[in-house]
């Protein structure tokens, strides 16, 4: 499959497929969450999916649990600035924000106790969730000027996504969806904070994420033509996730198919 995730593999697949779209993909587990069996099993992400496309070649830095403000600081920052420098990429594929939202120790940030309030939506901290917002929002902005000015091909293209709405869960990472190695965190903190209504579940997560969705579609405007923000939400049915923050391997295929149509319609601007 024509990804690779060091710049030595790199260079090879561009020299096996000279006349493929060449991607950098920056991201987080959406793009580097291991097959069922680590190196077995149907593929688990969506750049193993995307590679399967021979004119596609990816050379992938994304990390599990990767938060979008650690990629645009420090050594993360460095080092993508100096493949933006270094190699002429034609995409720039991006995934981040869904761990600042969502994540251990941000989810929780966000909600008040269930019986706070009357109405679910008014257990929301609007305040906090906003703060996190404007930072996530800085950060795709930081993330646009960064490729405009330091990209060795000026006329990449940026492509990223909006997640789509997770199903909270008590099933965390499984190792050979057997053993249990991993706990979940969202669902276990709604029913500590008294969510227990599934129907309400569900409606937090959807409105955090839409809000989410939104900051990113005022950043394609801000960009128009350089920035494509494939919508990825309402994509997948509560039977195509493998917990309660990752798809299945068809799951996966699905949003797979939402980002590759974007990709080509980066491509032919």
């Amino acid at each position: 499959m024509p990804y690779t995730t060091d710049s030595k593999g790199y260079y090879r697949l561009v020299e096996d497929y000279p006349k493929a779209v060449r991607i950098l993909a920056e991201g987080d587990s959406w793009f580097a969450y291991p097959r069922r069996f680590i190196y077995f099993g149907a593929p688990s992400n969506v750049v193993q999916i995307l590679a399967e496309r021979n004119y596609y070649v990816i050379y992938s830095t994304a990390s599990i649990g990767d938060e979008v403000a650690s990629m645009m600081t420090g050594e993360q920052k460095f080092s993508f600035t100096k493949r933006l420098g270094t190699s002429e990429f034609d995409i720039i594929l991006f995934s981040g924000g869904g761990n600042d939202i969502v994540g251990r120790y941000d989810f929780d940030l966000f909600l008040r106790p269930r019986q706070s309030a009357e109405l679910w939506q008014d257990c929301i901290d609007i305040e906090r969730l906003a703060n996190k917002l404007d930072l996530i929002e800085s950060v795709y902005v930081e993330l646009m000027e960064r490729v405009d000015y330091y990209s060795a091909n000026p006329g990449v293209k940026v492509v990223s996504h909006n997640y789509d709405f997770c199903v909270p869960s008590p099933e965390g990472y499984e190792l050979f969806d057997l053993f249990p190695i991993g706990e979940s965190w969202i669902y276990p903190f709604l029913m500590e904070k008294q969510f227990t209504d599934r129907a309400e579940q569900q409606a937090v997560i959807r409105f955090m994420l839409a809000r989410f969705g939104e900051r990113l579609a005022r950043v394609e405007q801000k960009y128009p033509g350089k920035l494509f923000v494939a919508n990825t939400q309402g994509t997948l049915a509560d039977n195509q996730w493998r917990n309660e923050i990752h798809p299945s391997p068809a799951g996966f295929r699905k949003i797979s198919t939402v980002i590759h149509r974007a990709i080509q319609q980066a491509l032919a601007i």
